[in-house]
């Protein structure tokens, strides 16, 4: 037998490209309109970074001083569906089990009909005249071809629009660096009660300033997690890479684990509560914070969030503070949103420049490198993801670019299905 290039026979609105939260909140939001939506997906499981990556925990989206959530809409059922199934402890908790976020992800999906394709890697694709013609998605059964009226790029790296030979942004204005990538790990059989964070740091800034150890970091970052007696880390640090470059991701994965079991036996053989401490787990792939953005209508930038500005195109809300991991070494930049108040995303920053039938969720959209760091978390993707789906059904029931929907009926939508703007 030979594999043969192959088409699907089924029609549809939409093909987002991408499963992490931004691409199934799409997906859902628009197919609840409607629209028939094929979503693909190159693991076996939904989520993303939330769970290919082991993402931990849900960042804050409350608003400081105050605590007035600021992300709600589908990001608030998905949240609601973990706790049901026992993917968190609490309805509210940021703490939650990715196993069960896989199958909240799944049952969500499947409620409002979407297709989804497993072990479907985007490869290729056609644009001429402003438009995306159709993709080519890389599978098991060979290359297949797929093409709908509209598409949403929730990839995180904007695939879909380098694919497409669109225009994008790379890393921060002055030199091209992204932030580093992070494998996130797990420790298990750890007495927390009697682990010592601060000798641990002591320990590790001592060895560091010593030249014996590989990871630039400038201190442990440890999370307890939903279980008893586990801790998770997010404290390996790859500085200087391009992360859409294939080769650089590899040397960056093998030097992050090289990084994760030098913690390991640090805390191990050194740190009173971790003599037991056995590793259980870590990403399918590291966690990136920054990679491509997308030339967009508008460039969400720090003055944006810093001053809390409220678009009159709106779609969604962020709280979260500007948290630069130095992409050239040790350190991380934090400023924090201004107390009791939010800043929102345009509708705009969701929009490529060359493209009529493209809309983009997720960490990708228009946005500088400093804006990107506080709108890059999972919450605010999320809710992302939701207005993307909702503009995508309006776009096609109108028969009109992306860029020219009603976009107060838009945010008419997005609240009345819960949604913050």
């Amino acid at each position: 037998m030979v594999l043969s290039k192959k088409s699907f026979e089924k029609n549809y609105d939409l093909i987002v490209a991408g499963g992490g939260l931004a691409g199934v909140l799409a997906a859902v939001s628009a197919s609840r309109e409607g629209l028939k939506v094929l979503l693909v997906e190159k693991y076996g499981f939904l989520g993303g970074m939330a769970t290919a990556g082991l993402v931990y925990p849900f960042m804050s989206y409350v608003e400081n001083g105050s605590k007035a959530v600021a992300n709600a809409g589908l990001f608030a059922d998905l949240l609601e569906r973990l706790y049901r199934i026992g993917g968190t402890n609490a309805p509210d908790s940021r703490h939650y089990r990715q196993e069960f976020m896989k199958i909240a992800l799944d049952h969500l999906a499947a409620e409002y009909g979407v297709d989804v394709l497993f072990h479907s890697l985007l490869t290729s694709v056609e644009f001429c005249g402003r438009r995306v013609k159709s993709a080519v998605i890389s599978t098991i059964s060979g290359n297949i071809e797929i093409g709908a009226p509209l598409y949403i790029d929730a990839t995180g790296n904007a695939d879909l629009i380098a694919l497409a030979g669109l225009d994008y942004h790379l890393g921060r204005e002055e030199d091209g660096l992204c932030q580093p990538l992070t494998l996130n790990f797990r420790l298990a059989n750890v007495d927390t009660e009697r682990f010592d964070k601060k000798a641990a740091n002591e320990l590790y800034l001592k060895l560091q300033s010593e030249g014996k150890l590989r990871n630039p970091r400038e201190n442990i970052l440890v999370f307890k997690y939903a279980d008893d007696n586990i801790l998770h880390f997010n404290t390996t640090r790859y500085v200087g890479i391009d992360p859409t470059d294939v080769w650089a991701r590899s040397r960056a994965e093998v030097e992050l684990r090289e990084q994760m079991l030098e913690m390991y036996l640090l805390l191990k053989n050194n740190i009173d509560g971790m003599q037991n401490s056995a590793l259980i787990e870590s990403g399918a792939e590291a966690g990136i914070r920054e990679s491509r953005r997308i030339d967009a209508l508008y460039t969400l930038t720090k003055d944006d969030v810093v001053g809390v500005r409220k678009f009159p195109d709106r779609i969604a809300r962020g709280t979260y503070m500007i948290d630069i991991h130095n992409p050239s070494g040790s350190g991380t930049e934090i400023i924090r949103i201004k107390e009791n108040d939010y800043y929102t995303i345009p509708y705009r920053s969701l929009i490529p420049r060359q493209a009529d039938n493209i809309i983009v969720a997720g960490r990708s959209i228009g946005a500088d490198h400093v804006a990107m760091s506080s709108l890059r978390i999972m919450p605010i993707t999320s809710c992302i993801g939701e207005a993307a789906g909702a503009a995508a059904y309006l776009a096609s029931r109108d028969g009109v670019p992306a860029a020219d929907i009603n976009v107060p009926e838009l945010q008419r939508l997005l609240v009345s299905h819960g949604a913050l703007i």
